[in-house]
This record gives C-alpha cells, sequence and structure tokens, in this order.
C-alpha cells in the first residue's frame, strides 16, 4: 500500500512537472523575443525635426503636413509624427486644417492619422474636436468613430463619429446627434446664445 502511495504521488509530480513545463513553453515568446509593448519593434530607420509634405494629384495641390519631428519605420512602412498639422483642400477653394499632438502617416496609401487633442477648423467658420481623425486619400475623406464636438456660426453639434467629404463639402454626424442652436440677432446678424 505504501508502495502504491509513493507511486501515485510521483505520477502527481511527473504530471505538475508537465504542465507546468506546456504552459511555460506556450506562454514564454518564441526564440527568446520579448513581447510587444505597443511602441515601436526598432528604432526608427529615419528621423527628421521638422516634416512639410505636399501631395498633389494631376498638379492641383490636395493638402500639405507640417510636423515639429516625424520618424520612419521601413519594416511597416510607416511615419510617427509629432505635433501635427494638416490642410486639406476641398473644392471652391474650401479648406480643412487638422491639428494633433501625436499622428502616423502612410506614405504608400497617403493615409494622415492624428491623435491626442484632435481639432479641425473648416475655412468657412467651423470648429471641430475630438480624439483621432483619419484622411483616406483614396475617399478623399476625413473620418473618426470617436465623440465629436463641432462649433459653428449657427450653434453646436454633437454626436459620435463622423465622416467629412472633402469634395462634396458635406460633414456627417453618424450617431447620437445632438444640435443646440443660436440665438440670431437680425439687426447686426450676429450669433448669440439664448
Amino acid at each position: 500500500m505504501r508502495r502504491f502511495r509513493s507511486f501515485i504521488g510521483l505520477i502527481i509530480l511527473c504530471s505538475l512537472c508537465g504542465v507546468g513545463f506546456l504552459a511555460w513553453y506556450t506562454i514564454a515568446p518564441p526564440g527568446g523575443k520579448n513581447p510587444p509593448t505597443g511602441e515601436p519593434a526598432s528604432a526608427a530607420d529615419l528621423k527628421l525635426d521638422r516634416l512639410h509634405y505636399t501631395e498633389t494629384r494631376e498638379g492641383v495641390k490636395e493638402w500639405e503636413l507640417d510636423a515639429a519631428s516625424a520618424q520612419y519605420f521601413k519594416e511597416d512602412g510607416s511615419v510617427v509624427l509629432e505635433r501635427v498639422r494638416a490642410a486639406f483642400f476641398g473644392k471652391n477653394d474650401q479648406t480643412y486644417t487638422l491639428e494633433g499632438e501625436k499622428g502616423r502617416l502612410n506614405p504608400q496609401t497617403k493615409a494622415v492619422e492624428a491623435f491626442d487633442g484632435v481639432k479641425l477648423e473648416t475655412s468657412d467658420g467651423y470648429r471641430l474636436e475630438t480624439r483621432s481623425l483619419r484622411y483616406q486619400a483614396d475617399k478623399r475623406e476625413l473620418i473618426t468613430g470617436d465623440p465629436v464636438e463641432m462649433h459653428g456660426p449657427q450653434g453646436k453639434i454633437t454626436g459620435i463619429g463622423m465622416i467629412v467629404h472633402l469634395d462634396q463639402q458635406r460633414i456627417k454626424i453618424l450617431r447620437q446627434v445632438t444640435v443646440v442652436l443660436t440665438a440670431w440677432n437680425p439687426a447686426g446678424d450676429q450669433r448669440k446664445k439664448p
């Protein structure tokens, strides 16, 4: 009986060691690599203190981008930006000026993203604030899925998600839209809060 207990104890001990080894083997990164941390896996291939980039199509300027600093990562083909400012040009001389603390540019797709304290101003007096905004060059649209707050001459609009169609001069708030209109003073054509 004593031998039987020792034998069972040995089997349990070996089983626990086997389970521990399998757990360690499946959790540990392969080849001794460190797990991803959210930071770029390698140092930047190119660093710039100031960046100015202009995108044109058939001789017409579509947008301009300025950043205080830029880091190019060849492995994923992206440019990480700090203190981003971009101007997107729509039809009829309409301009949309984007600002953000951080950003990213994909030179292949011409996609521009801005994060952290994003502000967008239009040349006809609208101001918008959100957490992130993405420019899609193939559709010529500015897009976000984040909460949006927009102020303009007629009032304030809030909601979640937005699409700005640059060529159609149209802004669309996607969901949970709230509108607060300001009173109109016909004598001076001045808008004021009620």
